[in-house]
């Protein structure tokens, strides 16, 4: 079975490409199935809301719980749970091919490995290298539900951490986040959220590009619009 891990036509990215033409960005698609994908949809109440239904990935003929983009994210996560060997080594090459393709065009590679997962990459190994190490020029970026998580010390990985009042002992670690914060509004933005000015987060997918110490303002989209579980963010008066 052939698999194509990395794909470029994602609404969001092209839409920051027009912006900032010095990237060409991918993304990766999994299907958040279980913990070992996203380790904290239960507790961030993410799961109902999850941008995996959204756009395309949610249009499903009548009668069917599936469609061709979810069997794809499907055969990808089962490969990743079930031989991440052969997973690591598509992916290296896909990395590979997709740099070459934007040097050629005079462009800076940039890549988001979780689209729709929450896998922490950084202890991820591939011949005792994680992929960061392996393409340490290239750009690669993500949101994350996991606040424990440490990246600091890698130069080409940026995080941005997604908010969620779903559970207190949550929303508490806001306060504690040193990285940008992402924050899912049903509604128009407000100018600042607990301290910290809001950017629009719709405008591009370039995470990296932000500045620090913001909050990263994204609109409910598919599921997520009828959200009441404290994933997003509904405001009074906005």
């Amino acid at each position: 079975m052939a698999y194509k891990l990395l794909t470029f036509n994602n609404p969001k990215i092209l839409k920051g490409e027009k912006i900032n033409g010095d990237y060409i960005s991918a993304i990766m698609h999994l299907r958040p199935i279980n913990t070992r994908i996203c380790p904290y949809q239960d507790i961030a109440g993410c799961k109902t809301a999850c941008l995996n239904t959204a756009g395309r990935g949610g249009i499903f003929k009548k009668g069917e719980t599936s469609n061709r983009i979810q069997d794809a994210r499907q055969r990808r996560t089962e490969l990743f749970l079930t031989d991440n060997e052969t997973f690591m080594e598509i992916l290296l090459d896909e990395i590979r091919r997709f740099s070459n393709y934007c040097y050629k065009k005079d462009k800076e590679p940039a890549i988001r490995l979780n689209g729709t997962s929450d896998i922490q990459w950084e202890h991820i190994k591939y011949k005792d290298k994680t992929v960061f190490e392996h393409y340490p020029n290239i750009q690669f970026y993500d949101y994350t539900k996991i606040p424990t998580r440490k990246v600091s010390d890698i130069d080409n990985y940026h995080l941005t951490w997604s908010y969620s009042e779903a559970s207190d002992k949550y929303a508490k670690w806001y306060d504690k986040i040193a990285y940008n914060i992402a924050v899912v509004f049903n509604g128009a933005f407000p100018i600042y959220f607990k301290g910290r000015e809001v950017v629009d987060g719709d405008e591009s997918d370039l995470r990296f590009l932000d500045r620090q110490n913001v909050v990263v303002g994204l609109k409910a989209k598919g599921k997520a619009k009828k959200d009441m579980s404290g994933f997003v963010i509904h405001l009074e008066g906005i």
